[in-house]
């Protein structure tokens, strides 16, 4: 790199570039069954964060005006002051109105500031393609972290490309290459893996060090960025080209795919870099970019991405993104909070100027506001359980593992009572009445049902109920199979799982259900309970073929818990999705009343 050879310059278009990334993930949030590939928005922004940083640091180094500590302060002043701002405003918004869920929040916050939230998630066993897992209104801010390791080992990643000099932008190619492999081999490990290549940073990088190598490049060729095509063709047709398997993967290629491990994320994001290419080659291209609402949504992306999950979580504790208009709100206020938490930064760094107007004291008004917010929310934080050994909804936990003791103690009991109560049963009307406490009813739940099981127990005390935290259909369908052989397996059964993962198109998901349905068969009766977990994706794809199920299956039912849990929010835990005291005894009495209007009438 010769000294003073390369100026930093204005790139046109990459406002643009900046534009199609967080489309692509706002759909993707918003609509992710529609938009099942959007999260390759990502890779787009880690492209364009490498290409950036080795463009500004290569040109500032060869025009001497390169520091180190001017490097880091000024990637402080522009990642933090909106992130704090969105993380306080947040917890503080909560506090108010969705009180509790930010109660182990703690460590989580700590773990986005220091930049090392992805490594926290995947600690955590989080899933981003399975929401319902660690739910979090900053759940997102994985690829942040990935952001932050980026910008702190790059001076040291610069260093080493000086030393090396025209060879620097391969340097950066191959370690791009080792980061790339990396991840097309441990995808073909374990299905396991998936969320490990999705957050880990060291399978993440190879999108930053292949924009890297291109910054590289341009920094320290002659010629002037945007000055004209020396494309062999149209630009416009060729950026049209590279665009549509960009729009395929949007539509077809969901993140649960080892394909996308194995090649497709890397020839994604090789797509990408030839779409940087592309737009700095062609001058008129770059121009016609330059649209006033690209630059709007390009300047303001950081800000929008950081307040997606915010909205949308909110939007989903409170079912509003079921609402007809529910998701253009969510989009509109996404909108709304970046342009303002953008005013607002400006407005504090222009608070020495004395002379201040009708809008300047608008926004010290709405700063007031939003320090009093920021109160609120550092105090539940604060009041997090910073113990190592807890994670995340540590006492839903606790409560839960208390109720699996409960209910494997009153499952003994009723073991020891059953040929007794049995023998008891005489008449029809006895029978039924024996229906009624449960009696030849089994019952196979994941940790809903655990959490509702006093109140099973006590409606009906003579259910054989066998349910599991965490357990999803595929894990139902060995039990009922271990139950069948046991002759445990009554003739009428009651299920309750989807809440932890879909029912049918997903594998393995789609051949547990087959054989769940297979062990049950045609004889016995099945009375299969709604799901209510309205941050999950397959909530209501899950419910759809429930439904489609019970119209198609003469001995197929429904137990609609959905409408009651939906229109009833003060009857769940602030997870959204365990039923709370009052919640537990309405999910019990909705069983209990289901059964004894279909027995009754038979």
């Amino acid at each position: 790199m010769a000294e003073g050879k390369q100026q930093r310059k204005y790139i046109k278009g990459l406002d643009a570039l900046r534009t199609l990334a967080i489309t692509l993930i706002t759909l993707f949030h918003i609509f992710p069954e529609t938009f099942v590939g959007g999260y390759i928005g990502v890779c787009l922004f880690l492209v364009l964060t490498g290409f950036l940083l080795a463009y500004g640091s290569a040109c500032d180094y060869m025009s001497e005006n390169f520091s180190v500590g001017h490097y880091y302060l000024k990637r402080l002043k522009r990642l933090y002051p909106p992130l704090l701002l969105v993380i306080l405003v947040t917890v503080g918004f909560y506090h108010f109105f969705l009180a509790g869920v930010l109660e182990d929040s703690g460590k989580e916050i700590v773990s986005i500031v220091l930049g090392f939230n992805n490594w926290w998630q995947l600690a955590m066993n989080a899933d981003y393609f399975a929401r319902v897992v660690n739910a979090s209104p900053f759940t997102h801010m994985w690829f942040l972290g990935v952001e932050i390791e980026y910008v702190l080992i790059w001076p040291l990643l610069f260093g080493i490309c000086v030393l090396l000099s025209r060879w620097s932008a391969i340097f950066l190619f191959l370690l791009g290459l080792i980061s790339a492999g990396e991840m097309a081999m441990m995808s073909f490990q374990s299905v396991d893996e998936i969320s490990r290549l999705y957050y880990g940073t060291d399978t993440r990088v190879f999108a930053c060090l292949f924009g890297g190598a291109m910054g590289l490049m341009f920094a320290n060729r002659n010629s002037n960025l945007n000055s004209g095509s020396s494309l062999p063709i149209r630009s416009d047709i060729l950026f049209t080209v590279l665009l549509i398997p960009v729009l395929i993967a949007t539509f077809l290629l969901r993140g649960q795919y080892l394909s996308l491990y194995a090649g497709g994320m890397q020839l994604l994001t090789l797509i990408f870099c030839l779409m940087i290419f592309v737009v700095i080659e062609d001058s008129y291209l770059g121009d016609w970019l330059e649209a006033p609402i690209f630059k709007w949504v390009g300047g303001h992306s950081y800000e929008i991405f950081l307040w997606q999950y915010p909205v949308l979580f909110f939007f989903q504790r409170k079912a509003w993104h079921e609402l007809t208009y529910g998701p253009l709100l969510e989009i509109f206020l996404i909108i709304v909070l970046s342009a303002l938490s953008k005013e607002i930064l400006k407005f504090i760094s222009n608070l020495k100027k004395k002379d201040w107007n009708l809008q300047q004291y608008a926004f010290a008004f709405l700063a007031v506001v939003c320090v009093g917010f920021m109160g609120f929310g550092l105090k539940d934080v604060l009041a997090s359980d910073f113990n190592p050994e807890h994670k995340p909804g540590y006492k839903l936990k606790m409560e839960l593992e208390q109720k699996q003791a409960e209910l494997e103690k009153a499952q003994a009991e009723r073991a020891a009572r059953e040929a007794e109560e049995a023998a008891k049963i005489k008449t029809a009307q006895e029978r039924l009445e024996a229906r009624l406490r449960g009696a030849g009813i089994t019952m196979i739940g994941d940790s809903v049902m655990v959490c509702s099981s006093p109140s099973i127990t006590e409606l009906m005390p003579e259910a054989y109920i066998d349910a599991l935290s965490s357990r999803d259909v595929c894990g139902g369908a060995e039990v009922a199979q271990k139950l069948q052989q046991e002759g445990k397996l009554s003739d009428i059964v009651v299920v309750a799982l989807g809440t932890n993962g879909p029912l049918l198109e997903h594998e393995p998901y789609a051949s547990g259900m087959q054989n769940m349905l297979n062990v049950l068969g045609t004889e016995r009766q099945i009375y299969w309970i709604t799901v209510y977990c309205s941050y999950s994706e397959w909530m209501a794809m899950n419910n759809k073929y429930l439904s489609e199920l019970s119209t198609t299956r003469p001995n197929f039912h429904l137990i609609d818990w959905y409408p009651l849990a939906k229109s009833n929010p003060d009857w769940l835990q602030s997870d959204g999705t365990h039923p709370n005291m009052d919640g537990e005894f309405q999910y019990a009495k909705l069983i209990h009343d289901t059964l004894a209007q279909k027995l009754s009438a038979e």
